[in-house]
C-alpha cells in the first residue's frame, strides 16, 4: 500500500473522493430513511492532505438522531455525524453557529440529495445575511468577554501568574477574532483559513498583525511581558473598534450604556 505522503495532490484527491463516496453508500444502506449526505472540510474543498480525515454529515428528518461514529477506510479516517433538517434550519438564527455555518455552506459537497432539500438549504445559507439580533448578540458577547478576560489578564500579571496571564491573552485573542468576523460579516470557510481571513479583514484593530499572533500564542515568546502588553493593547483596540463601528447601531439599552462607558473605567 502506497503511503499517503507519497501521493500527488490529484492522487490524494481521488483517494479521498472514492472513500467519501463509499462512506455515503454505506450510510445510505444503514439508514435508508435519511434525507441526504454531505461532506465538509478539506475533502469537500478538494484539497485533502496526507493526514486529513473525512467529515461526513448524514441529514435525517424527524425522530431520534442516531449517535455519531467513526471508522477507518484503508487508512483514511472517516467521522460520521448526524443532523436533522431542523438543526440546519436552526443555525440561521444561532449567533454562535451563523458565520461558521454560512462559510461551511460555501465549501460543502452534497453526496446524496434525492429531493434537493439540502441544495435549497445550502443556497439559502450562501445568500444569508446576519440579522440585527445575531449581530448584536455576537458583538455584545465578545465585548463582554474581552472585558472579563482583560480583568483576568491584569490579575494574572499583577500576581505574577504566568499561566493565567497567557491563558487570558489567548482567550482575548479568540474573542477579538470573533468580533472582527462579525463586524466584517466574514463567512468562516474552515479553521484552516480563519487566521488568514481575520488578518485580511478591512475593519480590524490597528496593531492586529503584531498583537493577535502573540496573544494567541502563534508567535511564541518566552517573554510574558510581551504577551501581556500585546493582549492589553488588543483589548483596547478591539473595544474601540466595536464602539466606533457598532456603537450607534446597538438596539438594546444596556448594551448602548455599556458601549458608552469610558474604557478607563475598566482599566483600559
Amino acid at each position: 500500500m502506497v503511503s499517503p505522503e507519497n501521493l500527488t495532490p490529484s492522487e490524494l484527491k481521488k483517494s479521498f473522493d472514492e472513500a467519501a463516496n463509499r462512506a455515503a453508500t454505506f450510510v445510505r444502506r444503514e439508514y435508508p430513511n435519511l434525507v441526504g449526505v454531505l461532506v465538509h472540510g478539506s475533502v469537500a474543498r478538494g484539497e485533502p492532505g496526507p493526514f486529513s480525515d473525512i467529515d461526513l454529515v448524514v441529514v435525517t428528518g424527524r425522530g431520534k438522531r442516531p449517535s455519531p461514529f467513526s471508522y477507518s477506510d484503508g487508512g483514511i479516517y472517516v467521522g460520521v455525524g448526524f443532523l436533522r433538517v431542523a438543526d440546519l434550519e436552526k443555525e440561521f438564527s444561532d449567533p454562535k453557529a451563523f458565520f461558521w455555518a454560512r462559510g461551511s455552506a460555501q465549501a460543502t459537497k452534497v453526496l446524496y440529495d434525492p429531493k434537493n432539500i439540502l441544495k435549497r438549504i445550502l443556497l439559502r445559507w450562501k445568500r444569508a445575511k446576519p440579522s440585527q439580533q445575531i449581530l448584536q448578540t455576537t458583538i455584545w458577547d465578545t465585548y463582554h468577554n474581552i472585558i472579563e478576560y482583560s480583568g483576568k489578564l491584569k490579575n494574572g500579571w499583577r500576581n505574577r501568574d504566568e499561566y493565567l496571564t497567557r491563558y487570558a491573552a489567548r482567550v482575548i485573542a479568540q474573542f477579538a477574532q470573533r468580533a472582527i468576523i462579525a463586524l466584517n460579516d466574514v463567512s468562516i470557510i474552515s479553521e484552516n483559513y480563519i487566521w488568514h481571513q481575520v488578518l485580511k479583514a478591512k475593519k480590524k484593530p490597528k496593531h492586529l498583525k503584531t498583537d493577535y499572533p502573540i496573544a494567541l500564542g502563534i508567535r511564541g515568546t518566552r517573554e510574558t511581558p510581551k504577551v501581556y502588553s500585546s493582549a492589553l493593547r488588543l483589548c483596547r483596540e478591539t473595544m474601540s473598534l466595536v464602539k466606533n463601528e457598532y456603537g450607534e447601531k446597538a438596539k438594546h439599552r444596556r448594551f448602548r450604556e455599556l458601549l458608552a462607558e469610558p474604557m478607563v473605567k475598566r482599566g483600559l
